[in-house]
């Protein structure tokens, strides 16, 4: 499935890196912006929409597919996914680009094969955490600061209650079944990323070792 990833002492590189999910450090990060309700969406609606994207979101414990990804600096990527609800996922990119990025449930290491690097960051410090869980409550999880509905596709904005995550997660759903189809992701800095999944196959029993990501030194 869905910038990928609080400091690691090589944050200026992984802040720079193409990421399906923000890695970037939350100590100074700008309050993220307000959004307003959308027109023509009424609060019945609204929740109905986050009940039923909540239901088809706690349903998916595994999945696997292809993604395309779109950087804030537009250049695009594509690669492999696998996840494991809770808290497990793998994101294997294409070659030339040298990144592996895998969330074993507790941190999310970032790998670079050229440079031989392995960066961490605390799961619960990136958009993942959100994704990940496996009972998303949407009321007492997460500040929903948008929900559309157009065309067929829901978008559903979420900001962490916490604080400790950076920017905010944009969920893109099928309206039809409530399939996740994507995701973007904001950073307090105005980066804008876009994830775009395809080819997902669901319930299917992953090996994990996929979720399991080796120091250089180690393998």
């Amino acid at each position: 499935m869905l910038n990928i990833l609080a400091s690691l002492g090589a944050i200026t590189a992984i802040a720079t890196s193409p990421l399906p999910l923000s890695l970037q450090a939350t100590e100074a990060a700008a309050p993220a912006p307000q959004v307003s309700e959308p027109a023509g969406l009424s609060e019945a609606d609204r929740q109905r929409l986050l009940n039923r994207a909540s239901t088809a979101l706690a349903k998916v414990k595994t999945a696997s597919g292809t993604f395309e990804q779109l950087s804030p600096d537009y250049s695009e990527s594509t690669g492999r996914f696998a996840l494991s609800r809770p808290g497990k996922v793998r994101f294997e990119y294409d070659d030339p680009s040298p990144l592996l990025v895998v969330s074993d449930g507790t941190t999310v290491g970032l790998q670079d094969s050229e440079l031989e690097t392995t960066d961490r960051v605390p799961l619960g410090t990136t958009p993942l955490a959100l994704l990940l869980d496996d009972d998303i409550d949407f009321a007492t999880e997460a500040d929903v600061l948008d929900v559309t509905n157009r065309n067929g596709r829901v978008e559903i904005t979420l900001r962490d209650k916490s604080g400790e995550m950076d920017g905010t997660l944009t969920l893109v759903m099928q309206e039809s079944d409530m399939s996740l189809t994507g995701w973007h992701t904001l950073d307090s800095g105005g980066n804008l990323t876009q994830v775009q999944l395809t080819d997902v196959s669901y319930g299917q029993r992953l090996n994990p070792r996929l979720f399991v990501l080796k120091d250089f030194d180690e393998n």
